[in-house]
């Protein structure tokens, strides 16, 4: 509800939420029956004013628990250099054998070249 002005009147929204909150506490056994019926005069509630009152001696709602954040598992830049080193042995290997063009060799070699072009060391 933000900051109240004095004296602004109640929607019908204002007057469920705070009924709804009763409702929760009354289920939670916060409150007993008599207590419950005698603040659910919320629906004749006017102002915005009079409503935090219906509430003010319940807790508030929790804040719901939060997942402790795992960083991201990070493979190791070697694993990387080794397994691009078999492909391109494998490659080679496949070129002078069979005959066939190295095309894994080829694409190593375009990946670095682009690499370095954007690179501001070059």
């Amino acid at each position: 509800m933000g900051e109240l002005q004095p004296r602004m009147r109640a929607g019908d929204k204002d007057r469920q939420r705070t009924v709804e909150q009763l409702g929760k506490h009354f289920g939670e056994g916060r409150l007993t029956v008599e207590e419950f019926d005698e603040r659910v005069r919320a629906h004749s509630s006017v102002y915005l004013d009079e409503l935090p009152a219906l509430t003010a001696d319940l807790p508030g709602d929790p804040e719901p628990h939060r997942r402790g954040t795992r960083p991201p598992m990070r493979v190791p830049f070697a694993v990387f250099v080794l397994l691009a080193a078999i492909l391109l042995t494998v490659s080679m290997v496949g070129a002078v054998v069979h005959g066939a063009p190295p095309f894994f060799a080829l694409f190593l070699v375009f990946l670095f070249l682009r690499r370095r072009r954007w690179s501001r060391h070059w």
